[in-house]
């Protein structure tokens, strides 16, 4: 595989992009090792369930930045990030009003594995596994769901 500047290389094929961003393996950000953050094995910083960084006042982490305790399947980016974005600002706005702050985030995978013309439907979390066909309609999901999502930022 390779990145140019405006397309992703595969050794299934090439597709254009206007924007790519590669994190290799789960090793953490470079920049992390000029902090004293407590860090998992990994490198990502270390998180309980309520978003904290332990050993620090009001220090939250989210996404893909952070260990979290859980399931070895726990995504870390995208829709778990929201649900644990939720959970710390809670914690964080209880935590400035002098409140508990015991907020946790939902653990679950929910994704729609596009295939340009066709999607997958993914879903798991500690209860359940699903794994839909792919079909037309997800791919359209997917679509109408993103444009949805991304209206708010644009």
């Amino acid at each position: 595989m390779r990145f140019d500047a405006d397309r992703v290389v595969t050794e299934g094929g090439e597709f254009p992009a206007d924007l790519i961003l590669f994190m290799p393996g789960m090793t953490g950000n470079a920049w992390f090792d000029a902090t004293d953050l407590p860090r998992s094995p990994g490198g990502l910083v270390q998180a309980d369930a309520q978003c904290r960084v332990p050993g620090r006042e009001r220090v939250y982490v989210v996404g893909d930045s952070g260990s979290f305790p859980g399931p070895d399947w726990m995504p870390k980016q995208a829709h778990m990030a929201d649900l644990q974005a939720a959970a710390a600002a809670a914690n964080l706005l209880a935590d400035l009003q002098g409140k508990a702050s015991n907020e946790t985030f939902k653990v679950e995978l929910v994704c729609i594995v596009d295939a340009i013309d066709r999607g997958t439907l993914v879903f798991r979390n500690l209860r359940r596994n699903l794994l839909l066909p792919s079909a037309r309609v997800f791919h359209w999901a997917k679509r109408a769901f993103e444009w949805k999502y991304l209206r708010r930022y644009r």
